[in-house]
């Protein structure tokens, strides 16, 4: 059978000839299809037997549409329809575990203050302030009230050993090496728990990311911004040995429910990582290489010092 195409990229697939060959036409077949510049398009095919007055085939007549957007709009509404899933799932988790947790929190209470002191008590301290962290995370998720009113002046060098020691146990198991370097540590004004959420996510990331005996290194710094308006802030650095990230997945690293890790990880996290800094006037970048034996991963943070933040806020006002 004579095949009439205007680009071998766009020939018809053996399943699809088997069937024009057959005498049956194949209508709205979808595919992915390479362009001359390398690129790809997702298309919608459909084709047709081409016969002769006896009924002979002699060819196929095709016609080929570019469905790629129609296919980014579907991809989005089932994404939103997931977050929204999430969300209420999330709800209904928050509601069923914030009176058991309430519970734990004052049974840590009563057993601190009879605590005589010591490691003992040091220990009751620190699980006190976790499960303040968990109780805060369900009261926003049940939306109890909005993290923005807790906005202030903070700096982001101090949070780092407290979060580093939770995660020690995880960091040992796997003979990973976590150092810290605060060159300096500008003010920003930020909510310290969605600032603290934004460290945890990464240093999970890259613990996870490490095999035994890796590194991972975290640099707090003043800064001034890649491009745009070129404002001065701090520059948060979360680097590791890990296994780098191919350049082909980078771009959607940011989407929601998108995850490298097959057993673990939800997806979420970058993109609750994303979120938190674009509340806050900043940017996140990634750089990493796969290169065997020299591969690792670089997420850099930056957020605006509190006077450009106040400046910002002075000039939507004025306008």
């Amino acid at each position: 059978m004579r095949r009439r195409s205007a680009s071998p990229s766009l020939l018809p697939t053996p399943p699809v000839l088997t069937r024009i060959r057959a005498g049956f036409p194949v209508e709205h077949f979808q595919t992915i299809r390479r362009r001359k510049d390398g690129s790809l398009v997702e298309i919608s095919l459909s084709v047709s037997p081409i016969r002769t007055p006896s009924g002979r085939i002699i060819g196929a007549s095709k016609i080929a549409r570019d469905i790629t957007q129609q296919k980014k709009t579907e991809r989005a509404l089932r994404t939103s329809e997931r977050l929204a899933s999430v969300g209420r799932l999330a709800a209904t988790i928050a509601h069923e575990i914030n009176n058991p947790l309430e519970a734990v929190t004052n049974l840590v209470y009563l057993a601190k203050e009879e605590a005589d002191g010591g490691d003992l008590r040091d220990y009751l301290v620190a699980a006190e302030e976790e499960l303040s962290r968990i109780s805060h995370l369900t009261k926003q998720t049940l939306g109890f009230y909005r993290d923005t009113k807790e906005a202030a002046t903070i700096r982001i060098g101090p949070m780092l050993g407290p979060l580093i020691a939770v995660f020690a146990g995880r960091a040992r198991n796997k003979a990973v090496e976590i150092r810290t370097e605060i060159a300096s540590d500008p003010e920003v004004y930020a909510v310290a728990g969605e600032m603290r959420q934004l460290i945890t996510n990464l240093l999970s990331n890259s613990i996870d990311a490490v095999s035994r005996t890796g590194r991972i290194r975290m640099r707090v710094s003043a800064a001034t911004e890649w491009s745009g308006r070129r404002r001065s802030g701090v520059r948060l650095t979360v680097a590791d040995s890990g296994v780098g990230i191919p350049p082909e997945i980078r771009s959607r690293l940011f989407e929601p429910f998108f995850t490298t890790k097959k057993d673990v990880g939800t997806g979420l996290g970058l993109w609750v990582c994303k979120g938190i800094v674009e509340r806050h006037h900043g940017s996140i970048r990634v750089k990493s290489s796969t290169r065997s034996g020299h591969s690792w991963t670089v997420f850099t943070v930056f957020l605006p010092s509190k006077q450009e933040e106040l400046l910002t806020e002075d000039f939507r006002l004025a306008v």
